[in-house]
């Protein structure tokens, strides 16, 4: 499912998986129309839903900032229509950013991550091995 074009609208049927945990994330998606689940620990006896979004959220955008592996499956829940963003142009615009404001975006994400893994640590799922060391890369 993934692309390289900088801006591309794309419709997704229901029940489709954007991306799965674990994949490289080249892309993010900003959903025009319909519902998207995200899932975490999809692959073990632990699955938990972290959210449901919808139009105007985004879906993938944290891979983007740090080239880690995706942290979650994203899967529409209906037809859903999407505005793929690429790695590429998103990096160009990142980079345009003040850099105190780029390297703040930085740390919530090492952040999320972090807290992601603490989370999915508690809940006791063995197939999750995380790797979040919790801080974002330099830029």
């Amino acid at each position: 499912m993934e692309s390289s074009k900088s801006f591309e609208r794309r419709s997704i049927g229901s029940r489709t998986t954007i991306f799965g945990e674990g994949q490289p994330g080249d892309n993010a998606y900003l959903i025009v129309s319909g519902r998207v689940e995200i899932r975490k620990g999809a692959m073990s006896e632990n699955s938990y839903v972290i959210a449901v979004l919808g139009p105007g959220d985004v879906v993938g955008e944290m891979a983007l900032f740090d080239e880690r592996p995706r942290m979650a499956e994203a899967i529409t829940l209906e037809d859903t229509e999407v505005i793929v963003v690429a790695r590429d142009e998103f990096l160009k615009r990142l980079n345009e950013m003040n850099p105190v404001m780029k390297r703040m975006l930085q740390i919530m994400v090492g952040r999320v991550r972090s807290m992601t893994d603490e989370f999915m640590k508690k809940k006791g799922d063995s197939q999750w091995d995380g790797q979040s060391s919790g801080a974002p890369p330099s830029s």
